[in-house]
């Protein structure tokens, strides 16, 4: 399998080389090919084209300074800083980013207890008390929601939105109001606070 890819790979290269070695050999760099306005095949070498003095720089050792407006970057301005960003990132990771929101932890999970863990009737009676919390959390939060998204609703229509951003709006509050109200009907104690 590998002799026919390398067989090819050696007969490429052999191929190319012979054209190399021919046209340099075959071509005389003295007779100037017929072409309209200036020669793209360098004399010196006759091989690829060469600048003349007007396209050649005149010091490659340093770079041509760039020429800013006010408007050429697209970065807004930034405020001078004696820290790098590596330090900057270091320290963040270390004691966390000033600017970032305070992650509110409200309740913390109860844990299961070792005979709870050990008993898989126990620890059904946990999990039932888990999921009653989590559907109490979802009605609590529903109840708060559900104004909010009618007020929404009812100012987008007064601006004038799209039909279709006040129906996916209405089919929100169609959902969360389902779910609100198929929990209730299915665990009534999740409407006792």
């Amino acid at each position: 399998m590998k002799k026919p890819i390398i067989g090819f790979g050696i007969t490429v290269v052999v191929l190319a080389a012979l054209a190399f070695m021919a046209r340099t050999l075959l071509v005389d760099d003295s007779t100037k090919p017929f072409t309209l306005g200036k020669s793209p095949v360098s004399t010196a070498t006759g091989i690829g084209p060469s600048l003349n003095s007007e396209q050649a720089p005149s010091n490659v050792a340093t770079p041509p300074e760039p020429v800013i407006s006010g408007t050429d970057s697209p970065l807004l301005p930034l405020e001078p800083s004696n820290v790098d960003a590596a330090t900057s990132m270091a320290n963040a990771m270390k004691n966390g980013d000033p600017r970032a929101p305070v992650i509110i932890h409200d309740t913390v999970q109860e844990a299961a207890t070792p005979e709870e863990i050990a008993s898989p009737k126990l620890y059904a009676q946990y999990e039932a008390r888990q999921n009653m919390r989590l559907y109490k959390g979802y009605v609590k939060a529903a109840e708060v929601e559900i104004p909010r998204l009618q007020a929404d609703i009812a100012k987008a229509k007064a601006m004038g939105l799209k039909p279709e951003q006040i129906a996916e709006g209405e089919e929100k509050l169609r959902r969360i109001q389902q779910m609100r109200d198929q929990l209730a009907s299915e665990h009534p104690e999740v409407l006792k606070q």
